[in-house]
């Protein structure tokens, strides 16, 4: 319960850091000059840079969950190689899945994953201190689960671009600091 408790807080509070960038000003500023600018390889490199390391963050652990790199492609197709290209290709793009991301909650995370439940039929998460609990969206209670899960994934992903573009970190924001 304080675990689930827990991904909630923090996808709310990653998905608050993503508006924050897009409402203050100079952040806003500082990301729309240099991502307007830069040309397709430059946008490709910062997605696929900091995507990749996000990525490597969720099949390696050190985030409380983990699951394999399909797994979490089909649960986050947002940050998916195939959407990477038209993300770079069309700065506008990245844009309209920010904002997306910033709108979503758990209750339209769960929508989604139950309208993907086949396609994710075979998706594993673990969890847990020890990875001892496994889910998946046909486990009792799995897409409750994984709704949180899956906003915090997209959010934090999404942040990390800003983060690289601005130099500004999510975690010094007022609202990250008490966590």
């Amino acid at each position: 319960e304080e675990g689930a408790r827990g991904l909630h807080k923090h996808a709310d509070l990653y998905q608050k850091s993503l508006d924050t960038y897009f409402k203050d000003k100079i952040f806003n500023n500082i990301f729309s000059e240099r991502w307007g600018k830069m040309q397709y390889e430059a946008r490709l490199a910062v997605i696929d840079r900091t995507f990749d390391a996000m990525v490597q963050q969720t099949i390696t652990n050190t985030t409380g969950y983990k699951m394999s790199k399909a797994d979490l492609f089909l649960l986050c197709p947002e940050i998916a190689p195939d959407n990477r290209e038209k993300m770079a290709k069309e700065p506008q793009h990245f844009v309209q899945i920010c904002k997306l991301c910033i709108a979503d909650t758990d209750e339209k995370a769960r929508i989604w994953l139950e309208d993907h439940k086949e396609a994710l039929s075979n998706t594993q998460i673990a969890f847990g201190m020890r990875l001892q609990f496994q889910i998946s969206v046909n486990t009792e209670g799995g897409i409750e689960v994984m709704a949180p899960i899956r906003r915090l994934l997209v959010a934090e992903t999404l942040v990390c671009v800003f983060e690289a573009l601005t130099g500004k970190k999510a975690a010094e924001m007022e609202h990250m600091r008490n966590l």
